[in-house]
């Protein structure tokens, strides 16, 4: 008896288990159940990062040149 029980109780979990990786792959697939982030929307309060990556030179600063060894 106790056997059957602890079959059932085994039987039981890995169904259960089942069903719950079943359930979080079709909501990754499809995207359900997602909470949105409140934060995502609005506009960040910190330092933002320019969107084309350029060196800035001052006036000051020289062009650069090939380097040539001098004997």
């Amino acid at each position: 008896m106790s056997f059957l029980f602890s079959f059932i109780v085994i039987i039981l979990f890995f169904g259960l288990f089942i069903i719950i990786a079943v359930l979080g792959f079709l909501r990754s697939l499809f995207g359900f159940g997602k909470r949105k982030n409140p934060m995502q929307n609005e506009p960040s309060q910190g330092f933002e990062q320019p969107t084309t990556k350029h060196k800035i030179f001052d006036k000051k600063d020289g062009e650069y040149v090939d380097f040539e060894e001098v004997e």
